[in-house]
């Protein structure tokens, strides 16, 4: 996924306008739509890290080193995430494990709805 995508996904994710990213890190919105846009596809690391740092995910991550978003970016970018997360904390060991399972078995579900429309 293109730093474009990215950017805008996160964003969005956390509900933030243009604008507020802006106000947030500093870098012209100019700039911001530009990424967005894939006008400008390699920013100066300095403008990279003031937006991951906004955006809370790894500047590897933005930058398209990584497709994977480590948990740790997963949790600070989406508010469901973090909910899960808060919650996973006041789980017994065996809900723990109950809460995995569930999460394996909406993984396989994915999987076979996607192979059902043939992607």
């Amino acid at each position: 996924m293109s730093i474009a995508r990215k950017l805008v996904d996160l964003r969005e994710q956390l509900g933030m306008t243009q604008q507020d990213l802006r106000k947030a890190t500093g870098v012209a919105q100019a700039t911001i739509s530009r990424i967005e846009r894939g006008v400008l596809p390699h920013p100066k690391l300095d403008v990279l890290r003031r937006l991951a740092e906004a955006l809370n995910v790894t500047v590897d991550y933005l930058a398209d080193r990584t497709e994977e978003m480590g948990p740790s970016d997963v949790v600070s970018a989406d508010p469901r995430a973090q909910a899960i997360f808060r919650g996973y904390q006041e789980l017994s060991d065996d809900q723990k494990t109950a809460l995995v399972g569930l999460v394996q078995y909406l993984q396989k579900e994915k999987k076979r709805k996607q192979k059902e429309r043939g992607g």
